[in-house]
């Protein structure tokens, strides 16, 4: 799922695990819904379910709308408890700008979700020249061929990184999950030196610490072997997010890769998927082979759900470096010796893992 929207013509490979990303940006002057989006906390689910609901939680989603985006975004509409205060697209991931902006807003539409600021970030990287493939991008850009209502809906009037900044001010604490490259939050960072203070907690989908990393598909360099897309896509900008002192939660591929999407997930999916956030998933299951033939991976719905506070993986703490030159180890997120400066996510529960997000996205 999160993996970023992968080409259908995407090689099987089985230690590859993608990620992709997405950006928007809004007409000037577009009039500007609350940064405070109001969203209703609803009951816990049935203690049959297995799912319990934690504590509630505020959150800034940065992403770049690839698939498992757009399933992780619809999960976190559908939690309860869960209140997204601001979606800021990343224009350096899968999805472009200004097409991000339509596809999140569709999506919101689509969900009849609460009005939420969102905001496209800028299209080149804080340093170098590394994109996703060309065929990925496209297919973000046309919303990965989920059908997505019109709307009245529109951008906030103003960048992703101003919009981190506001939010982050009138609710001190706020959390961030990141599901993309890390481009807005790192210029958000440098733009404002009291950001950092008034962030909560950061996870971040992206890095591969202790296993290979999934720089594959067409048009990919080739002689890569460690990185993950998403760090790889802007290496200085999560050098500046590991740097800054906030102590960002990798949802690395060494756990996502334990949370393959199975067949018999896609299968329950299909006959369970009832609520409107079970039907996205369900959607793109039934348009999207490769999302279930063993090569994709639950890398958003995973960061999501431990985003949101569910207990579905277990973190170890880390030091590392990010690799920033050209070469082919350009990504990788090195584990070194010192003080830890991350935790990446060690071990995942798929079982759990799968329960909690079909269960959340039907509503129940």
């Amino acid at each position: 799922m999160r993996a970023r929207p992968h080409s259908l013509q995407l090689v099987a490979a089985a230690l590859a695990v993608l990620v992709p990303a997405a950006c928007s940006a809004g007409p000037a002057t577009s009039p500007q819904p609350s940064a405070t989006a109001s969203r209703k906390a609803s009951s816990s689910p049935a203690a049959s379910t297995g799912v319990t609901t934690p504590h509630a939680q505020k959150l800034v989603v940065d992403t770049d709308l690839a698939p498992d985006d757009l399933v992780a975004l619809s999960f976190l509409l559908s939690a309860p408890g869960v209140e997204v205060v601001a979606i800021t697209v990343s224009g350096t991931g899968e999805v472009q700008c200004p097409q991000g902006d339509a596809v999140a807003l569709g999506l919101l539409e689509r969900l009849g979700a609460p009005q939420i600021p969102v905001a496209c970030g800028r299209d080149t990287p804080l340093a170098g020249d590394h994109a996703f493939p060309d065929a990925w991008r496209e297919a973000a850009d046309e919303g990965s061929a989920l059908a997505l209502p019109e709307t009245a809906r529109v951008p906030y009037n103003g960048t992703a990184t101003a919009l981190i900044s506001r939010v982050a001010e009138e609710d001190p604490g706020l959390a961030v999950l990141t599901l993309g490259p890390l481009t807005n939050l790192a210029e958000a960072l440098q733009a404002d030196s009291s950001l950092a203070g008034r962030l909560g907690q950061v996870t971040v989908m992206g890095g591969a610490l202790r296993v290979p990393g999934n720089i594959l598909g067409p048009g990919a360099p080739s002689g890569n072997g460690v990185a993950e897309w998403n760090i790889y896509v802007d290496p200085h900008a999560a050098a500046v997010v590991v740097a800054s002192g906030l102590q960002p939660r990798l949802v690395s591929l060494d756990g996502t890769s334990q949370v393959p999407v199975t067949t018999a997930f896609a299968q329950q999916v299909a006959s369970k998927a009832s609520a409107p956030g079970a039907k996205v998933l369900a959607d793109l299951f039934a348009t999207h082979p490769f999302m279930t033939d063993g090569t994709y991976y639950l890398w958003d719905p995973l960061a999501a759900e431990l985003a949101a506070g569910y207990s579905v993986g277990t973190f170890s703490a880390a030091t590392v470096t990010i690799e920033e030159a050209d070469g082919p180890e350009s990504g990788f997120t090195r584990p070194t010796d010192g003080p830890a400066n991350v935790t990446y996510l060690s071990t995942a529960d798929r079982a759990s893992a799968e329960e909690t997000l079909l269960t959340t996205l039907n509503g129940s």
